[in-house]
């Protein structure tokens, strides 16, 4: 093989490898951290069950991330409090034959969410104003298509209160 084309080899391996150089395998969360205690949510939005679909959304992405083990409050680690502050719904698209009926809407769920060392009271995260929503359609019972949009809504919630929480390390 020609020298030229050996050394151009060569600096585009090493190119390559610098880039993973940061990169770590497995969770950076300390190992004596990694259990992880949620309340049931406060509802502060005046909307009912909010509270529950929040928290619920939050234990279910926690175990499917794997990250953190949940626990009870005396044998974990980290304590996750959340307050959902808000639960709003808003009207996105209009019918076109009657431009006062909304066809389509936005549940958004906002929540305050504060992650702690249990031993030490140290806070790890602090997320405020998080948000999750879903968007969806109805033309006739809007409390069932609200009612069945908030645990997507809660999920999407979830998504990032597990993932700002995890990158807090």
């Amino acid at each position: 093989m020609n020298p030229f084309v050996k050394g151009l080899c060569a600096v585009a391996v090493l190119v390559t490898l610098s880039g993973c150089a940061s990169y770590q395998l497995g969770s950076s969360v300390p190992k004596e951290l990694r259990s992880i205690a949620v309340p049931t949510f406060e509802n502060a939005s005046g909307h009912p069950f909010v509270e529950a679909a929040a928290t619920q959304a939050v234990l279910t992405e926690l175990r499917r991330d794997g990250t953190l083990r949940i626990a009870d409050r005396e044998s974990a680690a980290l304590e996750l409090e959340g307050r959902v502050t808000g639960c709003h719904l808003e009207p996105m698209r209009f019918d076109r034959n009657s431009p006062t009926l909304a066809v389509e809407y936005r549940l958004t769920l906002t929540a305050d969410i504060k992650v702690y060392e249990r031993a030490t009271g140290k806070v790890v995260a602090r997320l405020r104003n998080a948000t999750g929503d879903d968007i969806f359609r109805t033309q006739l019972d809007l409390p069932s298509a609200e009612r069945d949009a908030l645990p997507r809504a809660a999920a999407r919630l979830a998504r990032t209160v597990v993932s700002e929480t995890l990158m807090a390390w």
